[in-house]
């Protein structure tokens, strides 16, 4: 089985790269957090506990958008994302986490018993 982020590593690729690259050269780790509301996204790219600041480059906007509406025409919408990377001795390692206002089946469970089956007026 497939990783539904497969059909996403170019552009998550991409992203990792300039997300380092609007790093101090003092980082040896951090987090990278967009968050959505549909209409706006935000991000901060931080290192708790570092004093230097990372700069958010016009590439690395433009790469947070690309992901987010790409996902987001795949139906796969989300509301918040966490990059965190560190540089670790056999290289680089990152993790990416999503988060997601509710679930179909959230949907679903709301309905009242009678509408289980469909849209039903």
């Amino acid at each position: 089985m497939t990783d539904k982020l497969d059909q996403y590593t170019d552009v998550i690729t991409r992203l990792l790269r300039e997300t380092i690259a609007c790093t101090p050269d003092s980082w040896d780790k951090g987090i990278l957090t967009i968050d959505s509301d549909g209409t706006h996204i935000n991000y901060k790219l931080k290192n708790e506990g570092h004093p230097e600041n990372a700069a958010i480059s016009e590439k690395l906007r433009d790469l947070i958008d690309e992901l987010y509406v790409r996902m987001a025409h795949n139906g796969d919408v989300w509301t918040a994302a966490k990059i965190s990377f560190s540089h670790e001795t056999a290289g680089l390692k990152y993790n990416i986490d999503f988060q997601y206002t509710h679930s179909e089946k959230a949907e679903i469970l709301k309905r009242p018993w009678w509408k289980f089956w469909g849209n039903q007026a």
